[in-house]
């Protein structure tokens, strides 16, 4: 929780974060589908589905100091440490964005399209989720986003009116990251571009999508000003060093996610005085 205060405190008013279902489809808010837990015969650590797992006992990690030597430490060495940090839930985060009524939310619910076993069905977590959202109030100010559009299928069913942002990835880009837009696959809930004159933005305009997240390498000019055409809001993502930052700007993308919101803060302030 301490991260979402920061960025209250630092003026940025809007968040985006995941979300999944631990045991007894309590929803946490979490990246990673597994999560590293104490054995309780032996004490050793051991790596478990969150699905599987007590949110209650989830809580209860400290999780605001990377492990020294992890990938995680590596890639981001200048991390704060805040030794006493936890995992919260998303009712509890739910209960502090009520709090801060100018804040937008866009909350990626996690799914995996091909591992169904990863994390509860998209019927499920969509419910749950949006249960929250509607209890504190929260739907107008939100985007519910997902690289499994099958979750996106489950919200147009559940909450039409809530707005849905759509993640794609149409390259790895030499990371291990699994492209999402495979016409016809269960990633794309079965669609195909073709239905749409090819086009990615008309396919998600085309769904009753308002927001496309596309990876910002991905991005090209022509889709970017095609998107915008179709009245949909361009939030690219992960967007981390400046020149990347800059050049996101110079497009005139709608938004950019970031694990450095201060730097995106600064290029952006710096354009708006020029």
């Amino acid at each position: 929780m301490a991260g979402f205060q920061y960025l209250q405190d630092i003026g940025i008013n809007a968040v985006e974060f995941d979300v999944q279902n631990a045991a007894n489809r309590l929803t946490i808010i979490a990246h990673d589908p597994y999560v590293t837990m104490p054995d309780g015969a032996n004490g050793e650590m051991r790596s478990q589905l969150i699905r599987h797992t007590k949110a209650t006992d989830i809580t209860k990690l400290k999780v605001g100091a990377l492990r020294p030597g992890s990938n995680y430490a590596i890639q981001f060495p200048d991390q704060a440490r805040l030794p006493d940090a936890r995992i919260p839930t998303f009712a509890n985060f739910c209960t502090w964005a009520a709090q801060h009524p100018l804040l937008i939310l866009n909350v990626e619910v996690k799914s995996h399209a091909e591992q169904v076993d990863l994390y509860d069905p998209p019927e499920m977590i969509v419910s749950d989720v949006v249960d929250l959202l509607e209890k504190h109030n929260l739907c107008h100010r939100c985007v519910l986003s997902s690289f499994d559009w099958r979750v996106l299928l489950a919200c147009a069913k559940r909450a039409p009116e809530l707005t849905r942002g759509y993640l794609t990835l149409e390259q790895n880009h030499g990371t291990t990251m699994v492209p999402n837009i495979v016409d016809g696959s269960s990633w794309m809930g079965g669609v195909t571009r073709t239905d749409h004159d090819g086009s990615l933005p008309q396919t998600i305009s085309a769904l009753g999508g308002k927001v496309w997240c596309p990876y910002f390498k991905d991005l090209t000019q022509d889709a970017l000003v095609r998107a915008q055409n179709l009245g949909l809001v361009v939030n690219v993502w992960t967007v981390n060093t400046l020149d990347d930052i800059n050049r996101m700007s110079d497009m005139g993308v709608n938004g950019i996610i970031s694990d450095y919101p201060a730097r995106v803060q600064n290029v952006l302030a710096q354009c708006a005085s020029v």
